[in-house]
């Protein structure tokens, strides 16, 4: 039985963060040579506009690497896992077999019985 052990390597969160960070860079550079008057005037309507598109983004967000992270974990596991949905799968299909038998049985037991007694008929 595995032990889930493997460890994941974050690498969209880390991309994500570089890139924030280049983006701040550049808003840096670009505010340099503004008067702060100015500055205050922009961040006072820049900061709720921001907080607003990270409140927008962030289910959008949270659903991508929900997403990225559970399709990585079902292809580092995928053995089990398939096992797993047999099993679950021939547990379902269990009573529709067990029915499918009662149902054909008897039929197969008549045809049993016709076919060996036409044979002992014939010796």
């Amino acid at each position: 039985m595995s032990t889930y052990t493997n460890t994941l390597t974050m690498t969209a969160p880390e991309l994500v963060l570089a890139n924030l960070e280049a983006a701040a860079e550049k808003f840096n550079t670009a505010t340099e040579h503004v008067t702060l008057a100015t500055k205050t005037v922009i961040m006072l309507a820049g900061a709720p506009l921001l907080g607003l598109m990270f409140v927008l983004a962030l289910p959008l967000v949270s659903v991508a690497l929900t997403a990225y992270y559970g399709a990585k974990l079902i292809a580092a596991h995928w053995a089990a896992i398939a096992k797993h949905v047999k099993n679950v799968a021939l547990f379902f299909a269990a009573p529709f077999v067990g029915l499918a038998y009662i149902i054909v049985m008897p039929f197969v037991g008549f045809g049993a019985v016709c076919y060996y007694g036409m044979k002992a008929a014939r010796k």
